[in-house]
Parts: structure tokens; C-alpha cells; sequence
């Protein structure tokens, strides 16, 4: 579909948002269609992480295999894919002195097999998508959100089926 870059200022520590933003496992705490997320090893990126996410998008299921190809305390960088889709992308942070941390998400995104012709239409969407998850996302740090409320199970369903 191609590349899609989202970013957003929140006012929360750089710890608290690498605990969100860079655990694969917590995804379906703001990302809307995801379904499932197994993380092995489990908790933050590291380099070698394997990822199998489940997602439902335009009317479809999407299992993808991914991993995390480099990591560091403010950074990942993953590739994937399957028999439909692959991906590729990063996540990263960056504390800036006035207290706030800058959150910025780049993925591309390509279509694979008879969905190939699809791309085109749904860019738009898929776009729509990504800033609607990291609007959650910064919503989620920006009100100091409790520890225990982080917790999530590695491959834990979305509430109702979906969010």
C-alpha cells in the first residue's frame, strides 16, 4: 500500500511511553483491529523478536509473521509478512527537554497475490487507521495511565471482538 508515517507529542515520561509504544504485546490496548498479538520473547522489542499479529481490516483477516530485525531503548525496526500482505517498518520516541515525548510510526504496507489490485483503495484507509490508533495511543499516555493497566496477557483479544 506503501509507506505510512504517523506521529504524535504527548506529555508523559519516555519510560511509560517505551512500555506502551515499543511492546508489541500491548498493541490491542490502542490499535483498533488488532485481534491477537503473540510476542516471543515477550515484553519490549529486542532484536530477534518474533510477532504474529492477527488484524481485521477491510472486511479481512491478515495473520502476519514479523520480527524485530533491530531494537533499542527508544527504537524498533521489524519486517514481516505472509501470504497476502508484507510489512516493514519502525517505532520510535524521543524525550524533548519540555517533558513531552514525540512518538513517531512508519510502516509499509504491500499487498500481495489477488489482493494486489486493492492497494490503491486502500491506502486512504489504512492511513485513516494508523492516525485514529495513535490518536488512542497518545490519549492513553497523555492521562497517566496506571501501571497495572499496561499489564496485558501476549496474546490477548481486543475487548468485544474488536475496538
Amino acid at each position: 500500500m506503501g509507506t505510512i508515517t504517523g506521529m504524535r507529542v504527548v506529555r508523559t515520561s519516555l519510560d511509560t511511553a517505551a512500555r506502551l509504544f515499543l511492546d508489541w504485546s500491548r498493541d490491542p490496548l490502542w490499535r483498533a483491529q488488532v485481534r491477537r498479538m503473540d510476542v516471543e520473547p515477550p515484553g519490549r522489542a529486542v532484536t530477534g523478536q518474533r510477532i504474529v499479529e492477527e488484524l481485521r481490516f477491510a472486511g479481512l483477516t491478515f495473520v502476519t509473521p514479523t520480527r524485530v530485525e533491530r531494537a533499542g531503548p527508544t527504537f524498533a525496526e521489524y519486517r514481516g509478512g505472509g501470504a497476502a500482505v508484507t510489512v516493514s517498518g519502525s517505532r520510535r520516541l524521543e524525550a524533548r527537554p519540555d517533558g513531552v515525548v514525540t512518538l513517531v510510526a512508519t510502516l509499509d504496507v504491500r499487498l500481495r497475490g489477488p489482493l494486489r489490485p486493492l492497494t490503491g483503495l486502500l491506502i486512504p484507509s489504512y492511513r485513516r487507521l494508523q492516525e485514529d490508533d495513535l490518536d488512542r495511543l497518545a490519549a492513553i499516555l497523555g492521562d497517566g495511565v496506571p501501571d497495572e493497566d499496561l499489564t496485558s496477557s501476549r496474546s490477548r483479544p481486543a475487548a468485544g471482538g474488536h475496538r
